[in-house]
């Protein structure tokens, strides 16, 4: 997510309410990765449908994201980055 995100920042972020929480284009978002159990990625959505959301990196050229994985299902949402401290 450079140059977003830096190495060492610290992320503040709310859990994911899918009833509450109004998702759109440029949000960044914590999701559980699809495939690997465990692991988290903080990500930009660039697009939302129904049930799932596309997701990007900032550092396009080096990124993993729905180019790679496809759309992300919304349960896989963790939460909502609300500040980020460098």
């Amino acid at each position: 997510m450079l140059p977003t995100l830096k190495e060492g920042d610290l992320l503040i972020y709310k859990p994911f309410s899918y009833k509450e929480d109004y998702l759109y284009e440029g949000l960044i978002v914590v999701i559980k990765h699809p495939f690997e159990q465990g692991q988290l990625m903080v990500k930009r959505i660039s697009k939302v449908r129904y049930s799932s959301i596309e997701i990007i990196g900032d550092n396009v050229a080096s990124s993993i994201d729905s180019r790679q994985l496809g759309a992300i299902n919304k349960v896989n949402i963790e939460g909502i980055v609300e500040n980020i401290i460098s």
